[in-house]
């Protein structure tokens, strides 16, 4: 007789077969079955985490057709940024541009009228993923009572990230009497008396992001941090002292002058120039290829002017703020030149001009790093937070 002790019947292997497939089946549909409840929520660190890292470490990135750094693009032209990053540059983790934590928080809401739209403009280019995460970022600056911020308010719970950082501040200069008389700034001789003088300052761009930083002495690695580059600065001129009376006598040399004089003093003009790198002599900046707009400020009033500015000899100071972006075509191998054409009349005594701020037998003041006449920038503390749910 035949013996069948170790035989299986079919029907008991096509039920095995059918069980373990059935098993391997809903083995895999579990976890799909609790990523909606726990996935993503395990993941809001990460998410904020590696926001934090693009924002604080990478300096952002644009189009390949953009002209610029994403900081300076038009409102219009946004769709041209590829990447948010609000680092001074890849070499300075950290260490964040001014200029571009100003238009990172120029959002809507909560402006009404801000470049960017929350949360879109900002998820596509900050957060990332396909999954529509809610968010807020802020930026909270040390003398701040309350910080800047892009999203929503946050709910009981988030994932979040805080980094440490410093944002980039700007230089800015002085011109007043000690100046005048440090660096000879005054026209001399038999033919000073006249009645137009120029005055010119120069911000040497080769020399500004190729010459040593010698003060404050930093790590070579973050020479990027404390550099003064026009482009994508502020950059301040203060010209002060007008208001003495008699407004001038420290500024000129001939003290006979002094009691008659009763001078007024008119800012007619102000026009640049520039040179470049392999082409011999000085090239005029068309008004139209720079916003020569509002960017005079008379006795700290808010509202900025333009040329001409008259009497002079009533004001305090005067201030050429020129924001970042204004000389952003300004060649790396080349100088900008600022000219400011003053005129001055004697209103009484010996009709007349006088010697004034004149750098016609000079060369012109330079903008730099010498800490005694140009404030050099600083780092100010700060705390950037993202929350991600």
């Amino acid at each position: 007789m035949t013996n069948s002790d170790g035989n299986l019947s079919i029907d008991f292997l096509v039920g095995v077969t059918i069980f373990i497939m059935a098993f391997i089946w809903v083995a895999t549909l579990i976890p799909n079955l609790f990523l909606g409840v726990s996935a993503h929520a395990i993941d809001f660190d990460a998410v904020a985490y590696r926001t934090g890292v693009i924002l604080a470490e990478d300096p952002g990135a644009t189009d390949e057709t953009a002209q610029g750094p994403w900081e300076f693009q038009l409102d219009s032209g946004k769709g041209l940024i590829e990447r948010f990053g609000l680092a001074v540059s890849k070499e300075t983790p950290n260490i964040l541009s001014g200029p571009k934590v100003d238009r990172f928080f120029n959002c809507s809401p909560p402006k009404p009228n801000g470049a960017f739209i929350y949360p879109d403009d900002y998820r596509n280019r900050a957060i990332f993923g396909d999954y529509p995460y809610r968010f807020n970022i802020s930026l909270l600056a040390a003398g701040e009572s309350v910080p800047r911020y892009v999203g929503d308010i946050r709910p009981d719970n988030y994932g979040y990230i805080r980094r440490d950082v410093k944002i980039k501040n700007f230089s800015n200069a002085t011109i007043n009497q000690t100046t005048v008389k440090n660096f000879h700034l005054n026209n001399t001789g038999l033919d000073g008396n006249v009645t137009y003088h120029d005055f010119a300052i120069t911000i040497n761009t080769t020399q500004l992001l190729n010459a040593n930083i010698t003060n404050p002495v930093t790590n070579p690695n973050y020479r990027d941090a404390y550099q003064i580059d026009p482009r994508s600065d502020w950059i301040n001129i203060t010209i002060e002292d007008f208001n003495k009376y008699p407004p001038l006598p420290n500024w000129i040399t001939d003290p006979s002058n002094i009691p008659a004089s009763d001078p007024q003093v008119n800012l007619t003009q102000v026009t640049f120039s520039q040179t470049w790198y392999g082409f011999p002599g000085l090239f005029a900046i068309p008004p139209g290829s720079v916003p020569h707009k509002n960017f005079i400020y008379v006795d700290g009033n808010p509202a900025p002017v333009n040329p001409p500015i008259d009497h002079l000899e009533d004001k305090q100071n005067i201030t050429f703020a020129f924001p970042p972006g204004f000389f952003i075509g300004a060649d790396e191998t080349g100088s900008i030149y600022i000219n400011m054409t003053f005129q001055v009349n004697r209103t009484s005594g010996t009709p007349g001009g006088m010697q004034y701020l004149n750098t016609s037998g000079t060369p012109p003041w330079d903008y730099n790093y010498n800490p005694r006449y140009v404030t050099q920038p600083v780092l100010t503390d700060a705390v950037l937070e993202v929350a991600v749910w």
